[in-house]
């Protein structure tokens, strides 16, 4: 799809989950006793145990070495992640630029899987962090602009849903504002507010949000903490 401002453009559509929990036992559950099982507290990045119990159920799991929050350090996360939007060919008229586009989720551990993990807490209490969690999914979209050589950001937005449905209709919102999008007035405007904000020193939340709700209406951090 052609987008004035953005280049050549492609939405892709959520691919809904088989499956919305991990309910498949290990078939050598003593790992539980030896690997990590730190939680990312508000993002989607798993632990190692949380990794074999998803690939255990058939979950297709992406490492982005590009992306890591709480749990991931610099090693980088490994999600349920999918791709959204992707920008085929830059408009080199306004260099805007996707820096990463993706649907994002995470299921609890149930069934099975979870009586197994339970019958290894004694040994380790930690492990209830497993059992903690609860499904959701989220949006995840960055915009950036080239000017004069300089990267400017433009929009960057982590909305996080308990229900696959509330996602799939807040998607079809961003990409129409996203086509939608007045070059001149919103890109110029977002650019005047970045100067400012770098003068004055604005923290970077408060300048995430400004550009969010310019944009899209919404502040840029929506987020469901995992436990």
């Amino acid at each position: 799809m052609k987008n004035n401002f953005l280049g050549d453009l492609e939405w892709c559509d959520p691919i809904k989950p088989a499956a919305f929990a991990a309910t498949t036992p290990l078939e050598d559950p003593s790992v539980l006793l030896e690997l990590g099982c730190h939680i990312d507290h508000e993002g989607f990045d798993l632990n190692e145990i949380e990794q074999l119990y998803y690939k255990q159920q058939g979950i297709a799991l992406t490492h982005d070495p590009t992306l890591y929050k709480d749990g991931g350090g610099i090693t980088g996360a490994t999600a349920i992640i999918q791709p959204w939007c992707i920008q085929k060919q830059v408009n080199t008229n306004t260099s805007l630029i996707v820096d990463h586009s993706q649907f994002v989720y995470r299921f609890p551990i149930a069934g099975a899987a979870r009586e197994q993990i339970e019958s290894y807490i004694p040994q380790r209490p930690e492990l209830a962090r497993l059992l903690s969690t609860n499904f959701k999914c989220g949006l995840d979209l960055c915009i950036d602009v080239v000017v004069d050589g300089r990267v400017e950001p433009v929009v960057h937005i982590e909305w996080d849903y308990d229900s696959y449905r509330g996602l799939f209709c807040d998607r079809h919102v961003v990409e129409e504002s996203v086509r939608d999008m007045d070059y001149d007035t919103i890109i110029n405007a977002i650019l005047h507010y970045n100067k400012l904000a770098r003068k004055n020193k604005v923290d970077a939340f408060v300048q995430a949000d400004t550009r969010s709700q310019l944009l899209f209406g919404h502040k840029s951090y929506k987020l469901i903490p995992t436990l």
